[in-house]
C-alpha cells in the first residue's frame, strides 16, 4: 500500500519560493501518495496536521522555517506519524540539529532515502506548559527578544538573523525587568534556586545557529535524554557578553560565577512575580507568571 503524506508549506518561507516548492513536492510524490496545502495564518498548520492525522496520513512534511515546524509538531506529538522537516526559513535549528542539510532539496532527498529503507528515530521532546518543542525554550530574556523580533516582523523581513541580534540589544539595554533577577527555579523534589537573571532551556544541541555557527549553550544536550537548564543568577552586560562568546568557542562560559547547568532534567517550573514571556523553538508564546516544562521521551518520530 502506498504511504499517505501531507507537504505543508510556509508562503512567506524567508529562503524558499514557488520553485523550490514544485521541485520538492514533485520529488516527493515519486515516493508517497502526496497532498499538498498552504499555511494560512498562525496556528492554521496544526489545524491542517490534526485533520490529516483523522484522514490517516503516514507522514507530514513541514517546508518552512522553525516556525512551521512547532505548529506541525503540536499536532504529532506522541503519535506515530513521521515528521519530515523541510528547511525554509532563515535559521533551521530544528532539522539542522537532527542532521539534515540546510538546503531544502538535499534535505529532502536525505528524506526520501530514510523512507524507501524504513528508517526513522525516536526523540525526546520537550513541553512547555501545554506547548511541545523540539529544541529550545526560554523564560524571560530570550523570550522577551523573541518577542521583540515578532513586533518587528519587517526588521526579520529585512535583517533577517540580523533582526535577532538586534532586539537582543534593544531588550538587553531598555527592556523591561532587566535591571534586576527575578526569576525562580523549582526542580525536582522542591529545592529552589534563584533570583535568577537567565534561564535557557534545550532539548538538544545547538541553542541556535548565527549563520553557519552553532550557538552552544547547553554543549551536553540531547535529543536522547531529558532537558538541559542553563541558569545565571545575575549577568552584568560584561558577564553576558562574555557568556555568548563561550557558547561559540570553547564553552568556558559554563565556568562563569553564577552560572549553573543542570543536564537532563524530567522536569523543572520557573516562576516570577509578574509574568514574564515564555518562547518554544523560536516562537513568542504570551506572559506567563509560571510554566512547567518537562521533557516528553520517544514522543516524535522525524526522517533523518
Amino acid at each position: 500500500m502506498t504511504m499517505r503524506a501531507l507537504l505543508l508549506f510556509n508562503p512567506n518561507a524567508t529562503t524558499t519560493d514557488s520553485r523550490v516548492r514544485d521541485v520538492i513536492a514533485a520529488a516527493l510524490a515519486s515516493a508517497v501518495d502526496l497532498e499538498v496545502l498552504p499555511t494560512k495564518q498562525r496556528g492554521h498548520a496544526t489545524h491542517l496536521v490534526a485533520g490529516a492525522l483523522h484522514e490517516g496520513v503516514d507522514a507530514v512534511f513541514a517546508l518552512g522555517g522553525d516556525g512551521t515546524a512547532n505548529e506541525v509538531l503540536q499536532a504529532l506529538a506522541g503519535t506515530d506519524v513521521l515528521l519530515g522537516i523541510v528547511p525554509g526559513g532563515s535559521t533551521n535549528v530544528f532539522a539542522r540539529a537532527l542532521g539534515l542539510p540546510n538546503d531544502p532539496v538535499q534535505a529532502t532527498s536525505v528524506m526520501l532515502e530514510a523512507l524507501r529503507a524504513g528508517r526513522s528515530r525516536s526523540i525526546t521532546i520537550g513541553r512547555a506548559g501545554d506547548r511541545y518543542f523540539g529544541f529550545n525554550a526560554g523564560f524571560g530574556f530570550d523570550a522577551a527578544v523573541i518577542r521583540h523580533v515578532e513586533q518587528h516582523d519587517s526588521a526579520k523581513k529585512w535583517l533577517r538573523q540580523g533582526a535577532f541580534l538586534w532586539s537582543a540589544t534593544s531588550e538587553w539595554f531598555a527592556g523591561a525587568g532587566r535591571e534586576e533577577p527575578s526569576t525562580t527555579l523549582t526542580l525536582p523534589g522542591g529545592v529552589t534556586d534563584g533570583p535568577l537573571s537567565l534561564s535557557l532551556i534545550a532539548n538538544t544541541d545547538p541553542y541556535t545557529y548565527l549563520g553557519p555557527r552553532p550557538m552552544r549553550v547547553h554543549p551536553d544536550s540531547s535529543f536522547d535524554s531529558g532537558l538541559d537548564l542553563l541558569t545565571v543568577a545575575r549577568a552584568s552586560t560584561v558577564k553576558f557578553l562574555t557568556i555568548v562568546a563561550g557558547t561559540f568557542r570553547d564553552g568556558a562560559h559554563l565556568r562563569q560565577d553564577g552560572v549553573r547547568y543542570h543536564r537532563d532534567l524530567p522536569g523543572f517550573t520557573l516562576s516570577a512575580p509578574t509574568p514574564q514571556p515564555l518562547m518554544v523553538d523560536g516562537d513568542y508564546a504570551g506572559e506567563h507568571a509560571a510554566v512547567t516544562f518537562a521533557a516528553v521521551p520517544d514522543a516524535l518520530r522525524v526522517l533523518v
